[in-house]
Parts: structure tokens; sequence; C-alpha cells
């Protein structure tokens, strides 16, 4: 069997306790971010529903460009399109919540990029039900809903190009360009810790931190006035 790049201990996925008390201890996936490949002689990306996001994409910052970490993100999407990456994936993340895991961030960087891969995730969820798995993600052109597992918590991350698409009732997070933005909206804080998206908090906000410096353009486009 294969062994799926799953990663432990980065500084995204720490244990922490959550706001309601249950500490998690997460696995992780992700493939590269924003990365044209072709699959079935149809030409993809990994992050097909991404928009204002593409400029400061933390995921294309920092230590996502250290080389080895570019090919394990590699290597990981190769094995998503292998037949056996169901099942390969559910052999190790059942070793994994007996060595006391039990939550998988699914996508760090990258995003559901196919209804069929979508399916895939949700199929591994379903059959390892004694952990709880989540993935923000811009692709609200996929059913989301439909097959969704009890155990999969979907936050539907605005800025993307199909935002009219969003289920406002649904968990969903927004990008703020300063904390007093995201406060006045009512959002709690999704920097903190993934504990509210794990949990299935509807309204997450994240305030931009990454390397570079948000341009007036960037500001734009998150500000309030212009966000649904």
């Amino acid at each position: 069997p294969m062994k799926i790049k799953f990663v432990t201990g980065n500084s995204k996925l720490n244990k922490f306790t959550s706001v309601n008390g249950n500490e998690y201890r997460i696995v992780g996936f992700g493939i590269p971010a924003d990365y044209d490949f072709t699959l079935e002689g149809k030409r993809r990306n990994t992050c097909a529903g991404a928009k204002d996001c593409r400029s400061i994409c933390y995921a294309k910052q920092g230590t996502y460009n250290f080389s080895n970490v570019k090919k394990a993100r590699l290597e990981a999407l190769e094995q998503t399109f292998a037949p056996s990456f169901v099942e390969d994936s559910i052999v190790m993340l059942r070793k994994f919540a007996k060595s006391g895991y039990n939550t998988v961030r699914v996508h760090d960087s990258g995003d559901f990029y196919s209804q069929e891969y979508l399916e895939k995730w949700y199929a591994i969820a379903a059959a390892v039900p004694q952990m709880k798995f989540y993935a923000y993600t811009k692709a609200l052109n996929l059913d989301l809903w439909t097959n969704k597992p009890d155990n999969f918590q979907i936050v539907q991350s605005l800025g993307g190009v199909w935002d009219k698409r969003l289920d406002i009732a649904k968990p969903h997070s927004r990008v703020f360009v300063n904390e007093e933005e995201r406060i006045a909206a009512d959002y709690v804080d999704g920097n903190l810790h993934d504990g509210f998206a794990i949990e299935g908090f509807v309204k997450i906000g994240l305030v931009y931190h990454g390397n570079k410096n948000l341009t007036a353009a960037d500001k734009s486009k998150f500000s309030l006035r212009v966000l649904p």
C-alpha cells in the first residue's frame, strides 16, 4: 500500500484545546496550491475556485516554497489519482486514530479539484468515524452537501470565483484586513486556532497575516463594503 503523505506537527496543526474544552490532535494532508495539471485529458487546477487570494496566498509563501515541501505536496497530489488512495488513506488514518490523533485537516494548501476527488475524501471520512475531518474550500461549484458525512465539516471560503453559490447559513470564512473589521462583522477569530472550523461555527473570520504586504487593491477586495 502507498504511504499517504499525511503530516503532523507543523505550526498550523499543533495540538490545542478548543473553545468547548475539546482537545484536537490533527493530521494534515495538502497538495500544491494553485497548480495546473492534466488528469484524464482534462486541464485542472488545484485551486480552481481561487480569485482574490491568488496574489496573497499563504500557501505560496514561507516554508511552502522549500523544495522538499513542494516535492511532498506534488507527490501527495499524484497519490490522489491512484485507485488505492481511499483504501490506503483509511488504513493509515485508523493507525493515527489508535495513536491518539482525532482530527484530519484536508488541504492546508490546495483544494478539491473535482467532484470525484471530493467524494474520495467523503468515503475516507465515512470509513473513519472516530476522527473528525474539516476543510476550507472555494470549490463552491461542487455538490458539497449531498454525500457529506456527519464527521466532515466543510467551511466555505469567500473570495473565490463561485462566491454567489455560498450558503450563508452554513459554515463559511472571510478574510478581513484587520481585527476591527472582523469584530464589527461578528465573526469569530479563526486565526486563534482551527477549533471553530472543526466544531462547525458558521462565521469564521481570518485576518490576513501573510508575509506579503497588502496593497491598496488587495485591501479593497477584502474590505467589508464589497463582501456579500
